[in-house]
């Protein structure tokens, strides 16, 4: 337990840390910078052995929200009785008991976590589990919570819409990463408060390369999932050799379509390299040696697709001319022939006429990489991004300092 009362902004995330949510670890790092005391609350253990050296910038404690508690029914009523004295037992009960037994149990957990270690603001990122969570959690301590909506988590739809809803409009403050995100949540959620902050970048890291006598390399990355298009990029690779081309693809990246993918590039010999999923020095090594970059997100069948990719940003900091479809918010980024080259989803003709057009003509590539350089700069530095949010984090907890803060409502009332 804390011996002060010093502020403290308590993010609630599915499971911390997670090798493909560098952007939550990123913008943890850059709060703490501008002063601010982080501590972390993970729903899940984490499994991931993997490590990114931009956790060993991370001050903030993790505590992992055990959910024996929704196993155990000693273990359940253990944690009702510790809950009894949080200032909202009495007016949430009737939501913890209509809520699936876990998720109330973790709530709990959360709750009675915020309290033992000072915290004074709650904040989510996605909108789904650590979302609901969250929005429980607060209402047990009486104080208010954002979140951060990023893709999946507003787009798939969820087995419960009004849920989803009241999760976001009971948000003091939803945060998404785009103006097209913006646009979606105003018109689906319009009762909701949203702001857009976009994803940001450590700049001071990703030191500007002009794309100069590369090799006739493609690089992409990310999870290997549907959204990601890389069954395009390895059509539109497939198009470019059968033209004569030499040119090579390093795809890195796992996920549940590893095996078909590979299936799907057997005839590809060595063109195309599986690297794996890479730590995020590696990502930006293989950043600087692609002749460009190959984003080519597209919707999948079941409405996921990508926010805005980080990766995507990264490249075009370092300088790797990139070419991307406009999907969500990518156009924000990706300016048509400004920052980089937008073709069609799910079009691996225009895809590789798009990379054959950089690769053959470098002039384009730098000046691309020199305006995509100077679009992020202005635009996804992580230092705006984080004293955004804690511009956020003060304003709730000011206001819910007052004793008129609106308490939640029962299951269906609303």
């Amino acid at each position: 337990m804390r011996a002060d009362t010093t502020p403290t902004t308590g993010y609630v995330v599915k499971m911390y840390p997670r090798f493909s949510e560098t952007f939550v670890v990123r913008e943890i790092a850059a709060r703490e910078a501008q002063g601010e005391r982080i501590a972390v609350a993970s729903l899940r253990a984490p499994t991931d052995p993997r490590f990114h050296a931009l956790l060993a910038g991370v001050d903030a404690p993790v505590t992992w929200i055990e959910e024996t508690a929704g196993r155990s029914s000693g273990a359940l009523w253990a944690a009702l009785r510790r809950a009894e004295h949080l200032p909202g037992f009495a007016a949430t009960l009737p939501e913890l008991l209509a809520e699936e037994v876990a998720v109330a149990a973790q709530a709990v957990g959360v709750a009675l976590w915020a309290r033992e270690n000072a915290v004074t603001h709650l904040h989510a990122h996605f909108a789904t589990l650590p979302g609901r969570t969250t929005r429980l959690a607060a209402a047990l301590l009486g104080t208010g919570y954002t979140l951060t909506a990023h893709a999946k988590d507003i787009y798939v739809p969820p087995a419960d819409p009004a849920l989803l809803d009241r999760v976001l409009t009971d948000a003091a403050a939803v945060v998404t990463v785009s103006d097209y995100n913006l646009r979606h949540l105003q018109r689906h959620h319009p009762a909701a408060n949203v702001v857009r902050v976009h994803n940001g970048l450590d700049l001071d890291a990703l030191e500007h390369h002009a794309p100069l006598r590369r090799d006739r390399v493609v690089a992409a990355v990310g999870r290997l999932v549907e959204k990601k298009g890389f069954e395009d990029l390895l059509d539109a690779v497939r198009i470019l050799r059968a033209a004569g081309d030499p040119v090579r693809l390093v795809l890195a990246g796992s996920g549940r379509l590893e095996t078909s993918l590979r299936e799907r590039a057997r005839d590809l010999g060595d063109a195309v390299e599986f690297a794996g999923a890479l730590p995020q020095h590696e990502v930006a090594a293989l950043l600087r040696r692609a002749a460009v970059f190959a984003a080519p997100c597209v919707v999948a069948p079941d409405g996921d697709r990508d926010g805005l990719p980080t990766v995507l940003l990264e490249a075009m900091a370092l300088g790797t001319p990139v070419v991307s479809t406009p999907v969500t918010g990518i156009p924000e980024a990706v300016l048509d022939g400004i920052t980089g080259t937008l073709v069609p989803e799910a079009d691996p003709v225009a895809l590789a006429a798009a990379l054959r057009r950089l690769l053959d003509d470098p002039e384009l590539g730098r000046r691309y990489a020199r305006a995509a350089r100077t679009r992020v700069e202005q635009f996804f530095d992580v230092r705006t991004q984080a004293a955004r949010l804690r511009d956020l984090s003060t304003a709730v907890s000011t206001a819910v300092a007052s004793p008129q803060a609106p308490a939640l409502q029962p299951a269906g009332v609303r």
